[in-house]
Formats: structure tokens, C-alpha cells, sequence
């Protein structure tokens, strides 16, 4: 990627700005820097030292504070402790960094005591500060990183120290690196890849191109690297496509010289693929091999997983079933396409529609999840032989506690208003036959397809069917929930039109005949590694919908006291514009927020524009086959015209694509994988780039010209790091003027006023009891935001009285929801008795004998009178012949069926 030329430059100069005159006529021609002497050699020792040093500074200091858990960190905090229980859990990220947290906390001497349930929580026992400096150590690990990967490039000291303090002093990757969080994995790995494959070139080019043993370990080191950067977010993803960009602008640039061997380039091309794709996947399915070797046992997370999988894991047993399904057996029916559980039935109706019994998905054990099989024109009894149910057939299934079946009809269901969504309920009795009751067996074969073949018997645990209306509609669930007080957040269950494959398969997770008592019973199998890899990524892609922590603080819809402060941002934002991510907050005034050193970031984006518009400028004239103007001579002097050099365009073309990819490609991730520190990727491309444009650039000034240049641009972004160092340390009292100044995208009502400020204040509202009274929101445990109102200039006290009612909210939340309950949405409800569920279904047949008497007593009433009219009419009137060949009704009415009434 990057030729390394055989000229031997030597710097001169010690100033790590300015470099001599005897390398001027090199840079002149864009040629790549290569020292081989000793001096030189401790120059770049000496620079790497320095630099380090001033980074590891810079991100070590004052890592106790805050002295409690803030929200970033609360998922790798539950991950460590998952881990040193043996526990299964559904990371929301990939395991690396919660496997090196917990490896940390071991060797600091934690063994999983204490519950860090909730954002804001002081620690006592869990090392938070040991993981801080570890990750503080990643991020400074970057300042040497960026230098090596310049010089491996080529490029001067110059470039490479301009880039590292530049680094050094960005403030949002000195703010990342302050916290235990799987970014700054991501950065480091993506960081070290970078380098690695740099080396792989350097030394690459210095065997003439020829794969030594040094370029083959580096080789192998990016690949793990990229490897390690997926294990540790999805995120690291993007590091595949940073590469393959500089792969595949190397091998066109051979391509177009002869003296290149086709047979070679794809020989090398092929060579790439083992080492950027195949091995960071082998690298990532081994990480996650140690990682469920790691926690076997059952865990919290249980009622979200597959049945399958929940019972593979030790403390969790599954009763035997019966294989076959007959007519008459009793079975419990589980969703396969998402975790809401089972097909139940309760006493509740419908709000709304037609007020109908409910029909849900619960995911807990109860009676009411049990169904009977019957077939569509009877109700099986004891005195009938085994039939077994088969592929295509036309079957009811009989609520067991309510006697009422599974019925759809035209209605709209109620959270799904929507034309291809028909209701479902539990109707009728067993006196009613309606057709709306019956719903066509479909078994799925392995590819998910309905299978035709007739023959097929039904069976429980490891078939997946469909349950197919009459109407034509398919039996699905979905993430829609009735909302508590009235829904306890069950899942919604519809008859759906046009059904996708994800939401329509249901599997039978028990079943039993009092017939086939003597059949051998079966269970789930063992579980594969494959299976189990497959299962857990389904629900980490989809985990805001899956994970319902019920401690969890803040709301899923709102902000935290202002609705722009959302985590769903586009990225975009977060890279063209001055945003902000706050990451913990006191209304005392002290806080720490995620921000972009702006000197930084606007000198990333002038020089992506610069770029791209001088490439524009030189097509121009170049297809018109034009001069440069005279007004535009300068860009000569000033040496722009080497950017169009094959060194500095092979640098220019890495990080800019990088860049890009980093920007462009988050928003094609899922949704809840990316947050504002997935950005600081672009940053880290974006610093290289500007450091070698502004080599590029800078080549023929003056020496004086270029170490003001240099000094000054490094002088300003250490002036605006220092102005906003306190949203990076937290440590400085911040007041609502200087936040208002800022012009950043932060919540200025959470930071107090000065006392000038507040009087007037004061002043202006005349002076009224309440005139400092400020409410706002408090996220709370529950997922649950709270008014709390407080005097201005009274902070400090606030924040005491906020953190009691937070420990509160937390204590009342906790008590119910431990273990498996606190992440499902479903509190389980009283179970029913077999002795309740009789006195249901004996109501029920009651209350449709007495329907079916009253309606009885109604006809014959009916009959009476109209015998009696007739009577009287026959009285007053000629008889009238009477044509026995014409049949009627026994009322002499029409002949109705008044089953099909509902």
C-alpha cells in the first residue's frame, strides 16, 4: 500500500516542526522519509516517550471521579458480574470487553459481591476504577500508535508528531478514555490494526515485494486486531472495509504496471482474504466459544431465550413430553419467532372490539397456557380411539381452564389497528360450532416452508408449524404490548394477512394424552455451539426489543429533561455539527459530556473540503488542458501540488476513505449498536489526514512560515481542549452563562446560575416566594422519570435529596424485580389451581346450558303464541286447505341455526 522508496533522508533537526534544508528537495517530489541512522532512531524514541507520556497524563488523572457508576457503564458492570456467577446472559454488545473487565476485577480482588443495579449507585467492592485505568491505558495507547503508524507510512516526524499531540488533545477520546465502555476497545483494536498493516507494507516493500516472515506476522496481527475490534462492538466492523479499500487501490495501482504478475496480485489478493476476513472471524467465533464456556449455568436472562436453549443451561429442566399430537391431547403452544412465551388465555376481555376473552403470550408457567386439540366438526371424549393429528389438517383448539376456542373474526385487534391484522380470542362453549374456530395445521420443514406432504404426524418440541385461519389469515405475535394496569405488558397475539416467516412459526413445548401414557417421552438434545451462536445474535440484533430491564433508569421515548438529548442520533450530527452526549451530570454543576475538541473537528472537515475541491481544480484544467491561473500561483509555492503525488495520494486516499466509511456506514449498523462515541473512529482517520495534508502542503514555506503555522494550529487546540477540559474531567464547576455560551448541544438548565445571575432572576420575577423554583426530570429506576423541584443556588443540597429518592426508587423496584423478572416485561400473575380452572369451565358449560334453556323456553313461548294467533284467526276465518308436501319448521318459521349466532 504504501512504497517505501530506497532514498535514506536524514532530519537534521531536533525541532518536531521544522525540518532541514537537506530534506526540502525530497519533499518537493513527495518522497517518503526514511532514516537509518542511530540519531534518528532516538529522535523518533524520544518524541514516542514524550508524547506517551503527556497522553497516559492526560487520561489517567482523577479516574475516581465520579464516584459512582454512570450509564455507559452499568452494562460492562452487570457483565462482570454475570460472568463470575457462571450465569447466561444476552450482551448487548460482543463479549471481549466484558471477558477483560471481569479478568481485571478478578486480579483486583473482586469476586462478584456487590449489585450495581442502576446508573448513579456509588460502588464500594466493585473495582470500577481499576477498569477505568485499564481503559485509560487503551486510550493512551493510541498518542504512540497514531506516531508508529505515520512513520510507518512514511511521512516525517513532523506529520507524525502533529498527528499524536493533535490526538492527545482531542477531547472526546481523552472523555471516552476516562470510562469502562467497549468504545475504546474498538478504538484501540481498530488503532492497532491500522498500524500493523502498515508495518505489513514496510516491510513488505523493503523485501521487494515478496511476503517475508516480519510482513507475515503483522500480517496476522491486523487480522487479529479486526478480530478483536468486532468481538468488541459490532462497530469494529468498519475496519474490514478501511482495509479492503487500501487492498484494492494497491492491487489496481500493480495492476497498471506491466511488470506486475497478474498470477501474483491475485495470489496476494487471496492471501488478504485469509488474513482480513477469515481469521477475525475465526478470532471472533473463539471469543465467543470461551465466552458461553463461561457462563453455563441458567441466569437472568432465561425467559428470553428459546426453550431449547434455556434448557441446555445447568439449574434449568424441562418435564418429558410425548412425542405425537392426537386428537385430545393437551398441549402448551410457545411462539418461536419472538421471546413472549406461550399461547394463553385468561379471564380478562377486551377492552374494545368485541369485548371477547383475551388471548396473549405470557412467558411464565400456568394453567392457562394449556389447549386441547379437537378436530373441526367434534369434541373428542375418552370412548374414541387414538387419531393422531397430521400435516393439513383443519383443527380447534379448546382453551383447557375456559372450555372457549381459539377463535379470529373481523375485528380489529387492540394495538394493531391495522387492515391485515384480524382479532383473536378465546370464544364460545361447547354447544357452539362456529367455523371461525378452525384453523389448518401447516408444519414448516427445514427451511422454514410449509411442507405438503399429508402424512406427516404432529410433534412437539422440535417441529415448528403454522396455524392458518379459515378466513385465510395465520396465527402470528409480535413486540406489541398492553401497557400496564390494565395489559401487565402481555404480547399481542393477531390473525395476520400475508404473514411474514419471523412472527408466524409456533412450536408445542408439552404435550400429553392420557393414552399415550406408554409412550416413551422425549426432551430437548443437546444444543449445538452453532445453534446457540445463531440464537444469541438473532436476539442481540434485536436487543431493545428483547432486553426489558425493569431497573433500567430514563425512559425508551424521552430524554432526560430535554427531547434532543437522544441517543438514536444520526451520525452525521455527531461528525458536521457540535454535538454533545452527556455521560453523568450533578445540578451542583459538575459534569462530564462527550464533545469534539472543535479546532479539531473543524480542521478535519476543512481539509475533507480542501481535498476534495483542489482534485476538482486539477480534473478541471487538466481535462481543458488549461494553466493555473495566475491568482491561484500561490498553491505552487505553498507546495498543494504535491497532494497529487502517488506518496501522498496513497496516504491521502487510507484515511479519507476511512474517514468516510466510519461516518457514512454507522447508520447501516443496528440502531441501539451505535451511540456519539462511534464517531471518534472518523476522528482518529480524520487527524492522520489532516496531518498529512498539511505536510503535504506546508513542504516549500519558509522554515519560520511552517513553525508558526504548525506551533500556532497546535497552540489553539491545546487553548479550546483546556476551555472545555471540564466537560472532559468533570471537575470543574460549570454555571448555566458559560453553558449558553458554549453554543453546545447540552441541557444548560441542569447547570445553576452565577449570583449575579440568580438575583437577577430574582429581580425580574418581583421577588416572589418561588421566584428560584426549578423543576426538572429525574431518571429513575422503573424506567421512570420524576418531577423534583428545587431553589436555584441550592444545588448542592439537590443533589443529595436526588440521590436518596434515586437509592429509593431503586430498593422499592429491586425487591420485585430479581433475577428472571427484572428483564421481562411480564410480571407473573397469581397462578390458577386445576380446582379454579374446573369452577371456570363448569361456569362456563353452566352459563351455556342456561343460554341454551332460555332459548328453549324462548321457542317454545314463540311457538305458544303463534298457535294461539292461529288459533283466533281460525275462528274468524275459512279454513284453508293445508299442502302436507311443503316442509316447515316446528314453529312454522324459517329453519335456523342458532349456533352460528355469537
Amino acid at each position: 500500500m504504501f512504497s517505501v522508496r530506497s532514498r535514506k533522508i536524514a532530519e537534521k533537526t531536533d525541532d518536531p516542526f521544522v525540518v532541514s534544508s537537506n530534506d526540502e528537495k525530497y519533499e518537493k517530489k513527495g518522497v517518503p522519509y526514511k532514516e537509518a541512522t542511530w540519531v534518528a532512531a532516538i529522535h523518533d524514541q524520544v518524541r514516542l516517550a514524550a508524547l506517551s507520556s503527556l497522553g497516559l497524563y492526560l487520561r489517567i488523572m482523577k479516574l475516581g471521579f465520579p464516584a459512582y457508576i454512570t450509564d455507559i457503564e452499568i452494562e460492562t458492570t452487570k457483565q462482570v458480574n454475570w460472568y463470575m456467577a457462571g450465569k447466561f446472559f444476552i450482551g448487548k454488545f460482543p463479549p471481549l470487553a466484558g471477558l477483560v473487565s471481569t479478568g481485571l476485577a478478578r486480579l483486583a480482588g473482586y469476586y462478584g459481591t456487590e449489585e450495581l443495579g442502576y446508573p448513579g449507585q456509588p460502588f464500594v467492592e466493585f473495582p470500577v476504577v481499576a477498569l477505568r485505568r485499564f481503559s485509560a491505558l487503551l486510550g493512551a495507547s493510541l498518542v504512540p500508535l497514531t506516531y508508529i503508524t505515520m512513520r510507518n507510512m512514511g511521512h516525517s516526524r513532523t506529520a507524525a508528531t502533529l498527528a499524536s499531540a493533535l490526538l492527545i488533545f482531542e477531547n472526546g477520546v481523552v472523555t471516552q478514555s476516562r470510562y469502562a465502555t467497549p468504545e475504546i476497545y474498538v478504538l484501540f483494536f481498530s488503532a492497532l490494526a491500522t498500524c500493523s498493516w502498515t508495518l505489513m507494507n514496510k516491510h513488505t516493500q523493503e523485501s521487494h515485494g515478496q511476503l517475508s516472515a516480519q510482513a507475515g506476522f503483522w500480517q496476522i496481527m491486523t487480522g487479529i486486531s479486526i478480530g478483536c475490534a468486532v468481538s468488541s462492538k459490532w462497530t469494529g466492523i468498519l475496519m474490514i472495509p478501511v482495509i479492503w479499500v487500501s487492498i484494492l487501490h494497491d492491487s489496481w495501482n500493480k495492476l497498471c504496471e506491466r511488470h506486475n504478475s497478474v498470477k501474483g496480485i491475485v495470489r496476494n489478493l487471496f492471501a488478504h482474504i485469509l488474513s482480513t476476513m477469515l481469521l477475525p472471524l475465526c478470532v471472533y467465533l473463539a471469543i465467543f466459544q470461551v465466552h458461553f464456556n463461561l457462563i453455563p449455568n441458567a441466569g437472568d436472562h432465561d425467559l428470553l431465550v428459546s426453550s431449547h436453549l434455556k434448557y441446555s443451561l445447568k439449574g434449568n429442566s424441562l418435564e418429558p413430553s410425548q412425542p405425537n399430537i392426537a386428537y385430545g391431547s393437551q398441549i402448551v403452544i410457545r411462539h418461536d419467532g419472538t421471546v413472549g412465551g406461550y399461547l394463553h388465555s385468561h379471564r380478562k376481555r377486551y377492552t374494545g372490539g368485541s369485548t371477547q376473552q383475551e388471548v396473549t403470550l405470557y412467558p411464565h408457567v400456568d394453567i392457562n397456557n394449556i389447549w386441547t386439540v379437537h378436530k373441526n366438526n367434534q369434541i373428542w371424549n375418552a370412548s374414541q380411539p387414538i387419531e393422531f393429528v397430521r400435516n393439513l389438517d383443519q383443527i380447534r383448539l379448546e382453551h383447557f381452564a375456559s372450555t372457549r376456542k381459539l377463535h379470529s373474526h373481523d375485528h380489529r385487534p387492540q394495538m394493531t389497528n391495522k387492515k391485515e391484522h384480524n382479532e383473536v380470542t378465546a370464544y364460545g362453549d361447547r354447544f357452539i360450532q362456529d367455523s371461525h374456530d378452525y384453523w389448518t395445521l401447516r408444519v414448516l420443514g427445514d427451511d422454514g416452508l410449509p411442507d405438503k406432504n399429508k402424512n406427516i404426524t404432529w410433534k412437539s418440541l422440535n417441529q415448528k408449524f403454522r396455524l392458518t385461519h379459515v378466513r385465510g389469515c395465520a396465527l402470528i405475535s409480535h413486540n406489541s404490548y398492553y401497557s400496564p394496569p390494565n395489559g401487565e405488558n402481555h404480547q399481542e397475539v393477531t390473525c395476520m394477512a400475508g404473514a411474514a416467516a419471523h412472527v408466524s412459526p409456533w412450536i408445542v413445548e408439552s404435550s400429553y394424552h392420557e393414552q399415550l401414557e406408554g409412550m416413551q417421552m422425549i426432551s430437548y438434545g443437546p444444543i449445538s455451539t452453532k445453534q446457540k451462536f445463531n440464537e444469541v445474535h438473532k436476539l442481540m440484533a434485536k436487543y431493545p426489543t428483547v432486553v426489558y430491564d425493569r431497573l433500567q433508569t430514563g425512559s425508551h421515548n424521552d430524554g432526560a429533561a430535554n427531547p434532543k438529548f437522544h441517543r438514536e442520533e444520526n451520525a452525521n450530527k455527531w461528525f458536521f455539527q457540535r454535538a454533545s452526549l452527556r455521560i453523568w451530570s450533578e445540578l451542583a454543576g459538575y459534569s462530564t459530556h462527550l464533545v469534539l475538541n472543535p479546532i479539531v473537528q473543524r480542521l478535519i472537515l476543512s481539509t475533507m473540503v480542501t481535498y476534495f475541491g483542489f482534485l476538482g481544480l486539477h480534473a478541471f484544467l487538466a481535462q481543458r488542458q488549461i494553466k493555473l491561473p495566475s491568482y491561484l500561483m500561490w498553491l505552487h509555492s505553498a507546495g498543494m501540488d504535491t497532494l497529487i503525488n502517488d506518496f501522498y495520494t496513497r496516504s491521502i486516499v487510507f484515511f479519507y476513505s476511512a474517514s468516510v466509511i466510519h461516518v457514512s456506514c454507522l447508520r447501516f449498523l443496528p440502531h441501539h449498536v451505535t451511540a456519539m462515541p462511534d464517531i471518534l473512529g472518523a476522528v482518529y482517520y480524520g487527524i492522520g489526514l489532516a496531518a498529512v495534508f498539511l505536510e503535504a502542503c506546508s513542504n516549500r514555506l519558509s522554515a519560520t512560515v511552517r513553525r508558526i503555522a504548525l506551533y500556532g494550529l497546535l497552540f489553539i487546540s491545546i487553548v479550546k481542549f483546556s476551555q472545555l477540559s471540564h466537560l472532559s474531567y468533570g471537575g470543574e464547576k460549570w454555571y448555566r452563562a458559560d453553558c449558553i455560551k458554549s453554543d453546545l448541544d447540552i441541557d444548560c438548565i441542569r447547570f445553576p446560575p452565577h449570583e449575579a445571575e440568580l438575583a437577577e432572576i430574582v429581580q425580574n420575577s418581583g421577588r416572589t416566594q418561588n421566584s428560584t423554583l426549578l423543576t426538572i426530570y429525574v431518571e429513575m429506576a422503573g424506567n421512570t422519570q420524576q418531577p423534583f423541584r428545587y431553589n436555584q443556588g441550592q444545588e448542592a443540597e439537590a443533589d443529595g435529596h436526588v440521590a436518596i429518592l434515586k437509592q429509593q426508587a431503586y430498593v422499592k423496584e429491586a425487591q420485585s424485580a430479581t433475577g428472571t423478572l427484572r428483564y421481562h416485561r411480564v410480571v407473573p400473575t397469581e397462578a390458577m389451581t386445576p380446582e379454579q380452572a374446573a369452577m371456570w369451565a363448569k361456569e362456563v358449560h353452566e352459563g351455556a346450558k342456561n343460554r341454551q334453556k332460555a332459548a328453549e323456553e324462548a321457542a317454545l313461548k314463540d311457538k305458544a303464541e303463534k298457535k294461539a294467533s292461529k288459533g283466533a284467526s281460525a275462528t274468524t276465518a275459512p279454513r284453508k286447505k293445508v299442502n302436507k308436501s311443503k316442509k316447515t319448521n316446528v314453529d312454522g318459521g324459517p329453519i335456523m341455526n342458532s349456533t352460528n349466532k355469537k
